[in-house]
This record gives structure tokens, C-alpha cells and sequence, in this order.
């Protein structure tokens, strides 16, 4: 999950296996409690699930996550944690057909009486990100390593039914055929029945342990990317599991299935189209001449990248005839406009929004070169290994909304123009309407950005805490801002949004806050604790940029630190100070800026309220 595509899972591949890392924590006694580790055994666990009689839950060894001997593991007390015990197996999420998912549990011994469920990541397949214990996990719930642990949350996580992390491979079962169990589990089903399960089972654990009645008193859930659209699905569905939720980056399968095919399908859409790394990274400093200064202050970061006014066809260096290593083709112009360009419908009307400008990177290119640019499947056969731009986007069209059809090519539906009557004239995708139609009606229970699927949340007085990389190059932010506007325009506009749900957008970071130029650290979990259980929601949340390494090291000195501000409000520099320091900015309360959109904002499909 650096995101949902493959370049992004190189990324989290270098994260997940790190083991060693001196990371400062809280000291904890040295001494382990014998009770506590003599429960965490296989025989002592499987007599505890057994009194979980609404589903059958077996202990095991998994191979997609923590592979523990007999599926538990105990881990002594140390100056960094508290003793906890970890448990993987299966659990049954269809009683019907016997259809079950992995999960992993963690139970910390120091338990503070919550409960906590983790969001997978991409397509999901494996448990990585979404181990308490991983250096990793702050991808998806920030803080620091080891806080979910450290502050006593007993967490799930599952594989959401499937052990492949490939887009839509493992939902095959032949042409026109697909395990709509998988898919189902996928969706949103997995995570439903763990949320009951896993209650029933940390309820049952510290009984056990504890000798007397135990309950959890709060439920919550965090996510970023594929967890992030978990989070968005738990909201929609089944809000009543999560007293609160935090949901970052989220992943909106149908837009971001069109953009990104779209985007691969332009780079092959002729010989000379393609666009290389190299000549990408020419643009962000172009974009940072003119869109640095436009928040009042010039130091790297964009605030908000929609209110900017580039133009590739305009502003990139052209190239006569032949590419070079300074300019750019007429084509390769054209390529870089489909990806910051919305993808349309052929009356014009908006499908999926296109990246921010800002430090726009090259993932919008295929992982691998096409095997032929005229075939019907130009990266092989459907349902591959790769996590790449085009497998992810085929699965999502192709495998669940058409049902692996083999007379469906979803090239077939990709056409490339500019002009047109509506607000995006930029060159881009266009695709049919009833292609997309299908794509939304067939996987709605996977699909969490429908607003009008929200409002048992905000009635339950539910709390989500959504936030949004600016500089996100697997899911365009604009999927979020979008998304926000749209919900608030059904439950009385922003202002009484803001009683259940609360924005907070992070600039010049990349996707779930793995890298960037900008401050992506802030701590999620705290804020959601303290908006649930005291009250008081967020204003704003503090943000660090820590030197670079491949995990958040919280005792290093942060490099930079900003207030991240609730939408649409923007942070603002004091005038004065050192512009590294977050004390000299605030967020300007009753501010609207981050509604502001220029010509970068309109081709991208971003859209504001406040032209309503």
C-alpha cells in the first residue's frame, strides 16, 4: 500500500519485513506476567474462540501475514511494549457456503478496554500494513510505531477472503465465471463479520485472562488507501460496529479504475507517447514557480494545489519534432494531460478526477512495458501477477463488474479528446456513461464514496476523521474533497457536517503519508480518541516531516512541523519565524481558501460549493 498499484507495494515491501529498528518508546516493566503468557497458546486459545458461537473461528498458522507456529505467538515485555500476544487463523464470513478469511489479532496486556480493526491495503490478500506490530502500521493509522500496542488496543485485521495480492487473479473462475464469495468477502463482508467477531473474541480473551466479565467500551477503525476504502464501506454499511473511524487517502474503486487505465492506455495510445521519469520529474518545478507563492509564502509546499492555473499544453517545454531530455512532444503533452485531466463521459459530465499538479510523479505510466500496444489485453492475460495501473483498473471493470465476460475488453471503452461543452476541455479519457453505470451498480457494496449511503453515520452520531495526501500519486486527493462537498451538501452544509465529519487535507505528502516534501506525521488515533470519548473534535492536527528513513523514528528532531487545518480551512504563515516551526502558522478560523479552484482545479474535476 504506498498505494494500490505496484510501484507502491515495492514500497511497502521495503517497510514490512524491517525488523530491529531502534525506535524510542515508552519503558515498560521488564517482567512478563505468567498468566498472561501461558493464555497465549494454541490449545488455551482454541478452548477461548470456542465460545463464539456465532462464528467458527479455527487458530492457525496463515502464510499471507505473521506466520506463527500453531497461529499464536507470545512477545515478553520490553523497555519498548507492554507483553502481547498474537493470534492468526480463519473465521467463517458465509455460513452458507462455508466461505472464510484470515485474521490476525493482537492483545496487549496492558488492554484499555477498546477495540480496534485495521484496514487492508490495494486489493487486499495478505496481512502486512495491517499488523499492530509492523514498523509499517502507521501507514494506515500514523502515529508512531508501536502506539496501537503501547496504548493498549486489542486490534483485527483480516485478509478480507483471499491470499493473492494480485488486482483480480484470485476472483476468477473461469470465462464469464467469478468466486462472488471472494468478491463479496472483498467488498465489504469480510470486515463486517470481524467486526462482530473480533469483539466477541478480545471480550472472551481478557475474561479469560482477567477472571472476571470484560466488554469492550469503544469500537473504532482506521485505514489509509485500500483501508481507507474499508473505512468509507464500515461507514456506509455498517456504521454501528465503530463508535469512530479514521479513513485516509481512501480508494474509490470505480473513478480510480477509469483514470488509471486511462492514464496507461494514453502512454501506448501512439509510439511517441509515452512519458519517461526522467522528463516527469521537469514538472513539479514549473508548477512550484507558479503555484508555490500563491498561499503567501514560498517554501515548497502547495496548499492548494486546485486554485493553481498550469497548463501542460501550455507551460511544459515543447519539443518540435523528437523528444528530448528537456521538452516535450505534442504527445507526450497530451499524455501528461490525461492524467491531470477528469475522465469524462461522452456528454462531458465528470468520472473520475485527475491528479493534483502537485509534485506530480510518473505512476501514472505503466508498471511494465505493454506486450503489444494493439492488443485487446495489452499487458497479457486478464488477472495477472502485477499490481499495475492497468491490472488493478481491469480487475475493478473487467473481473467484478463484467464478470471476467470474454467477449468484454475494457480498452474497448477508452477513447482520447479535447474540447467539449462541459467544464473539462483538456485532453483526456472519455468513456460511456452505461460503462460506468455498470462498473457502480455491479460493485456498490464495494464502494464507499456514495453520499447518500451516510446518512445512518451521522444519525448515529458516528465521528470520522478523513483525511487526504495533496501530493497523492496513486488516488488523486480530489476524490476526497469531492466526496466531502457532496456529503455536506446532503446533511446542511459544512459547518453541521463538521459535528460527525471532518477533512483534514495534508500538503506536499505522498500517498497514505509514505514520503513528501511536506509534514504527513500527525497522530490519528489520539483524535479520533478524544472526539469520541471527550467531545472534542479536531480544529487542527499537528503535523511532522521526520528525516528520511524507512519508518517513523519519533525521538529524531522533526525537520518541519505545520498545523494541518479542517476543510476547507488553510493553514496560514504568521508572517514572522522561522516557517519550519508549526507555532508560526495557524488555521484561520471560518477560512474558505481551500475552496478556491483555478484552471488546474476545473480540468481535474475538482469541484467547490461555493460555485453552486
Amino acid at each position: 500500500m504506498k498505494a494500490i498499484f505496484n510501484s507502491s507495494l515495492k514500497s511497502l515491501q521495503l517497510l514490512v519485513p524491517i525488523s530491529g529498528l531502534s525506535v524510542a518508546l515508552p519503558t515498560f516493566a521488564d517482567t512478563t506476567d505468567n498468566d498472561f503468557g501461558a493464555l497465549c497458546n494454541p490449545q488455551k486459545i482454541s478452548s477461548v474462540v470456542s465460545a463464539i458461537s456465532s462464528t467458527k473461528v479455527n487458530i492457525h498458522k496463515i502464510e499471507n501475514g505473521p506466520s506463527f507456529s500453531g497461529g499464536t505467538n507470545f512477545v515478553p515485555a520490553s523497555k519498548k511494549l507492554p507483553a502481547y500476544c498474537q493470534v492468526t487463523g480463519s473465521f467463517v464470513t458465509n455460513s452458507e457456503t462455508g466461505k472464510t478469511a484470515n485474521f490476525l489479532a493482537t492483545f496487549p496486556e496492558n488492554w484499555n478496554g477498546k477495540y480496534l480493526q485495521l484496514g487492508c491495503f490495494s486489493h487486499c490478500g495478505a496481512i502486512l500494513i495491517n499488523d499492530a506490530a509492523s514498523v509499517a502500521a502507521p501507514i494506515i493509522a500514523q502515529g508512531h510505531p508501536g502506539q496501537i500496542i503501547e496504548k493498549g488496543y486489542a486490534s483485527f485485521s483480516t485478509d478480507e477472503g483471499h491470499t493473492s495480492t494480485a488486482g483480480g487473479s484470485w476472483a476468477i473462475k473461469g470465462p464469464g465465471k467469478v468466486d462472488k464469495d471472494a468478491i463479496e468477502d472483498f467488498f465489504y463482508r469480510a470486515d463486517q463479520v470481524l467486526a462482530k467477531m473480533g469483539k466477541i473474541f478480545t471480550t472472551e480473551f481478557y475474561t479469560e485472562l482477567r477472571n472476571s466479565s470484560q466488554k469492550p467500551d469503544y469500537s473504532y477503525f482506521a485505514g489509509c488507501s485500500g483501508g481507507g476504502r474499508d473505512a468509507f464501506v464500515a461507514a456506509s454499511y455498517f456504521p454501528e460496529e465503530f463508535d469512530g473511524i479514521v479513513g485516509g487517502s481512501a480508494y474509490d474503486a470505480t473513478p480510480v479504475a477509469f483514470h488509471r487505465v486511462g492514464d496507461v492506455l494514453a502512454t501506448i495510445r501512439s509510439p511517441e507517447a509515452d512519458v519517461s521519469p526522467e522528463l516527469v520529474a521537469l514538472i513539479d518545478p514549473i508548477v512550484k514557480a507558479q503555484c508555490d507563492e500563491l498561499d503567501g509564502v514560498k517554501d515548497g509546499l502547495i496548499q492548494n494545489p486546485a486554485a493553481c492555473n498550469f497548463d501542460p499544453m501550455r507551460d511544459l517545454p515543447k519539443c518540435e519534432e523528437n523528444s528530448s531530455s528537456q521538452c516535450f512532444t505534442l504527445a507526450q503533452r497530451k499524455t501528461v494531460s490525461v492524467a491531470l485531466t477528469a475522465v469524462t463521459d461522452e456528454a462531458g459530465n465528470l468520472v473520475a478526477p485527475g491528479y493534483s499538479i502537485s509534485e506530480l510523479q510518473a505512476t501514472f505510466r505503466p508498471e511494465v512495458p505493454a506486450s503489444s500496444s494493439e492488443a485487446l489485453e495489452p499487458w497479457g492475460e486478464v488477472g495477472g501477477s502485477s499490481l499495475g495501473n492497468w491490472e488493478m483498473g481491469n480487475a475493478t471493470i473487467k473481473i467484478f463488474a463484467n464478470k471476467n465476460a470474454p467477449d468484454f475488453y475494457t480498452r474497448h471503452l477508452f477513447s482520447f479528446e479535447s474540447g467539449g461543452s462541459g467544464p473539462t476541455t483538456g485532453f483526456r479519457s472519455i468513456v460511456p456513461r452505461s460503462a460506468v453505470t455498470k462498473v457502480e451498480t455491479e460493485n456498490r457494496m464495494g464502494i464507499g464514496h456514495t453520499p447518500e449511503n451516510w446518512g445512518n453515520f451521522i444519525n448515529q452520531d458516528r465521528k470520522f476523521l478523513m483525511w487526504h495526501n495533496w501530493s497523492d500519486e496513486a488516488l488523486t486527493p480530489y476524490l476526497s474533497t469531492n466526496f466531502y462537498q457532496q456529503l455536506a451538501q446532503l446533511h446542511g452544509g459544512i459547518d453541521k457536517l463538521q459535528d460527525n465529519v471532518r477533512l483534514f487535507m495534508l500538503p506536499g505528502t505522498s500517498h497514505c503519508s509514505i514520503g513528501g516534501t511536506g509534514p504527513g506525521n500527525f497522530d490519528a488515533i489520539t483524535a479520533i480518541e478524544e472526539w469520541v470519548e471527550k467531545d472534542k473534535a479536531p480544529n487542527s492536527l499537528l503535523a511532522k516531516l521526520y528525516p528520511p528513513s524507512p519508518i517513523i523514528q519519533p525521538e529524531k528532531t522533526p525537520l518541519r512541523t505545520m498545523p494541518l487545518c479542517k476543510f476547507p480551512e488553510m493553514a496560514r504563515y504568521k508572517g514572522k519565524g522561522n516557517i519550519n516551526d508549526g507555532n508560526n502558522w495557524y488555521c484561520p478560523e471560518g477560512d474558505k481558501s481551500l475552496l478556491e479552484i483555478g484552471e488546474s482545479g476545473r480540468q481535474a474535476g475538482a469541484i467547490s460549493i461555493n460555485e453552486k
